[in-house]
């Protein structure tokens, strides 16, 4: 088959355009997010898929890669998505606020050297990425 440059050239750019036009996947018909069944949700009252983090911060004990996605929500219900990879030697952090409305609407990775769980003032295990770059606090994942 022999198709011309323009061929090729329409077929990009019909792909551009789905690509384009279609919904993001975090997104359902009413434009708001929905954790996947894996995520780790975290909200003002647990964390749900609590075994997954546990499972992850125990393989970065063991120097094991690992990835989760964490989901935790602002107090006006907007999801704050942080992604978590663990590659042998550092934490990197991907938190995504852009579906935050009073948030900074931006997309930031940093480096964290641990993941632990401190009890926090209230007694409750607390689960936090410390020694981050970019900001001094321990960076909350949520509260069991």
């Amino acid at each position: 088959m022999n198709f011309s440059k323009g061929y090729y050239i329409l077929i990009v750019l019909l792909l551009i355009l789905l690509i384009g036009c279609s919904k993001s996947q975090f997104d359902n018909e009413d434009g708001q997010f929905t954790p996947a069944q894996t995520d780790i949700v975290s909200k003002h009252d647990g964390i749900e898929n609590l075994t997954r983090l546990k499972e992850f911060i125990q393989n970065v004990s063991k120097g094991k890669e690992d990835k989760i996605q964490v989901v935790s929500y602002t107090k006006e219900g907007d999801p704050i998505i942080s992604d978590i990879t663990f590659n042998v030697e550092t934490l990197e952090v991907t938190i995504d606020t852009s579906r935050d409305e009073y948030g900074d609407n931006t997309i930031k990775t940093h480096q964290c050297k641990t993941i632990e769980v401190i009890k926090n003032e209230k007694n409750q295990d607390e689960y936090v990425l410390t020694g981050c770059s970019g900001f001094e606090i321990p960076y909350s994942l949520g509260v069991d």
